[in-house]
């Protein structure tokens, strides 16, 4: 089944319901909002957005985790399989550095289309890395 969403930085959408992620928890801070989708854009590469499609005007820029911290789906459980790994990225106006959480990342499931935010418990992992 198609959705559509209107939103302010990307118009209206229309996606396929198959490629909604649902977050039974939500992410830390949107508890209230369980589904998103993943857009891309050329524009934005290797930045990603990750938009609530219970509220469009909920969204984060989010970038693959080995990009930035190749150790960082070692951090993930073993029992975790098929998944993709985000940091949400945090933007700036200049001269402010861009920045990453990498302390709670988002772990995706590809195959059964579930999504968590989990926090690592290293040190070594900061919710303020520095990317620019």
């Amino acid at each position: 089944m198609k959705s559509r969403l209107v939103t302010r930085q990307f118009g209206e959408l229309e996606f396929d319901d198959t490629i909604v992620y649902h977050f039974p928890n939500g992410l830390f801070g949107f508890e209230e909002y369980h589904d998103f989708i993943i857009i891309d854009t050329k524009e934005t590469e290797p930045i990603r957005w990750l938009l609530s499609v219970n509220d469009p005007n909920i969204g984060f820029a989010i970038l693959e985790g080995s990009l930035i911290a190749p150790r960082l789906y070692s951090e993930v459980s073993s029992e975790e399989i098929s998944v993709v790994v985000f940091v949400v990225v945090v933007l700036r106006r200049d001269p402010d550095p861009v920045t990453a959480n990498l302390k709670a990342p988002i772990v995706i499931n590809t195959i059964d289309k579930t999504g968590k935010q989990i926090v690592l418990n290293s040190d070594e992992y900061s919710t303020e890395h520095k990317i620019i």
